[in-house]
């Protein structure tokens, strides 16, 4: 079985969700699919910064979604400095290179650990082929695969068409009919019990 995980290397949700799709993969033995969205493709401009009005000093503080989220699944992100307004185009490009010669989970975890562990901008041409030419074992033809855009028109946009299939963010999984979104593993572990069990219904 294979379960579709829309993902962007940027984003810190898709930090938590790597490790996930992994302990999907040890416990239910499924093939990941990983599929680009990109936050923040070329013609996207960066928002301007969001101006954020302080607490008053005596209001006690409370956990962010993203802050429950690491607590429960117990994940940190390290405490590096990342390259900021990274656009991560050529990083999911070079993950569309390494599904044609069955390296793509090694490639991803390979991507976000020097992105997130030693903030590496993985998203620039060279270091996307250094970290990623190793693993398939063809750097020429990865050089090449990059330039000619391959494989970029299965890429997310974040438009109507997106929308129509459930994805409003990332990392998204597809289990079944569901979409699971920005959700802690309990829940994606749920749905892929609600999927084996209306499948071995079904052939039942």
């Amino acid at each position: 079985m294979t379960i579709k995980v829309v993902h962007d290397f940027i984003c810190p949700w898709c930090w938590v969700g790597l490790f996930q799709a992994q302990r999907l993969q040890k416990e239910f033995g499924v093939e990941i699919e990983w599929i680009g969205g990109e936050l923040f493709p070329e013609e996207l401009a960066w928002p301007e910064p969001a101006i954020r009005v302080p607490d008053p000093p005596n209001r006690p503080a409370t956990k962010s979604r993203f802050e429950f989220l690491k607590y429960i699944e117990g994940i940190e992100v390290p405490k590096v400095t990342r390259p900021p307004r990274m656009r991560s185009h050529n990083a999911h490009l070079a993950v569309e290179f390494a599904k044609m010669v069955g390296k793509a989970d090694q490639v991803v975890e390979a991507l976000y650990r020097a992105y997130y562990e030693s903030g590496q901008p993985i998203g620039e041409l060279e270091t996307a082929v250094a970290i990623t030419g190793p693993i398939v074992g063809d750097e020429e033809g990865l050089r090449r695969a990059i330039d000619a855009e391959q494989g970029a028109e299965t890429f997310i946009h974040f438009d109507d068409p997106a929308y129509a299939e459930g994805i409003y963010n990332v990392p998204t999984f597809f289990i079944g009919d569901e979409r699971l979104a920005e959700q802690p593993y309990g829940e994606i572990r749920a749905a892929m019990e609600r999927l084996l069990s209306s499948e071995h219904r079904e052939s039942a």
